[in-house]
């Protein structure tokens, strides 16, 4: 009776590229300007809200309180606002990605089975995935 090899499924991080096109980059651009518009519309609830429950505060008489909240939203403004300057230079610079070059996209996490007697390092040690157009074009193992 043969013996049974032991293994395990492991995680292992797959980094993905994608190969820019004109394609990726109007997409690119797109989701750039909807979280730009996703921070606008969040700002403007916020005022809203905010507005009212400083204006009750005030009312009550509660200036120490008042002028917290007041700290804490302008806080929060200006990370909104540091949020919109990075993604607006973010879109400058996919404006002028160079086509047929590799764009990081980020890190996935993809299972892999390890087996008694493997390489651990090199099982579980980086891969990349090349897209082009949504599309995996190489799969690399590092």
């Amino acid at each position: 009776m043969a013996e049974k090899k032991q293994s395990i499924e492991m995680k292992r991080v797959v980094m993905v590229k994608a190969i820019v096109t004109e394609g990726f980059k109007d997409n690119l651009v797109k989701e750039l300007e909807r979280a730009i518009n996703n921070i606008d519309n969040q700002s403007a609830q916020l005022d809203e809200r905010s507005e009212s429950y400083l204006e009750s505060l005030k009312k009550k008489g509660l200036m120490q309180k008042a002028a917290a909240f007041k700290h804490q939203m302008d806080e929060e403004k200006a990370k909104q606002a540091a949020a919109k300057t990075d993604l607006t230079m973010k879109i400058e610079e996919a404006k002028n990605l160079q086509l047929g070059t590799e764009f990081v996209q980020g890190p996935l996490e993809g299972p892999v089975v390890v087996h008694v007697g493997d390489n651990l390092y090199k099982k579980v040690g980086g891969a990349e995935v090349i897209v082009k157009d949504g599309i995996i074009q190489e799969i690399r193992e590092l």
